[in-house]
């Protein structure tokens, strides 16, 4: 069983990926303002999740529980599988990645169980208004994608994917708002 630092670490490493990924993605579209902004602004919130992240970690480590076994159960295997995803997804060449397979990438990386693993970990260490912020920046952010998705893809089944998702992570949202 990981400590609660060992899970923390690397679901922040995690995360980095995913933000570097997003920022890539900024970078390869950046002749498009729009799209430029979109990605810089999925980069920008996975950069929030790490601070999130950090600062949990550091109460953690002052109240001195970090080294403890963690509150929530995750397997090697998932997070290298997590890894190695997102590992293939920063190494597809630029020159031929279009906006279309870009969003699939991003579609496919949201749909993975690390943003439920950022929000077990928060949830599981009594961190609840940062669950929450994260929940909603998840809201957020999967509708924006949802709409880059409707205006830039023809692809019905993918759109739905999205949408699917949305609504899921909105219930949950929903359900901690009733819970308060």
């Amino acid at each position: 069983m990981p400590t609660t630092r060992e899970l923390l670490e690397a679901t922040i490493a995690l995360e980095k990926q995913s933000m570097a990924l997003y920022a890539r993605f900024a970078k390869i579209f950046s002749a498009d303002p729009a799209l430029h902004e979109f990605w810089f602004n999925m980069a920008r919130d996975e950069a929030r999740h790490v601070g999130a992240l950090d600062l949990v970690s550091t109460v953690l480590e002052l109240e001195d529980v970090l080294d403890k076994p963690s509150p929530i159960l995750m397997r090697a295997e998932d997070i290298e599988r997590l890894r190695a995803l997102l590992g293939r997804c920063l190494n597809q060449p630029a020159d031929s990645l279009v906006l279309q397979r870009a969003l699939e990438i991003a579609l496919e990386v949201e749909e993975t169980e690390l943003e439920d693993m950022v929000g077990d970990l928060l949830r599981a260490l009594k961190q609840n208004d940062e669950y929450q912020r994260c929940q909603r920046l998840l809201v957020h952010d999967l509708g924006e994608l949802s709409y880059m998705i409707e205006q830039h893809c023809h692809d019905p089944a993918l759109l739905q994917r999205c949408d699917e998702l949305v609504n899921h992570h909105a219930e949950v949202l929903r359900h901690c708002a009733v819970a308060r």
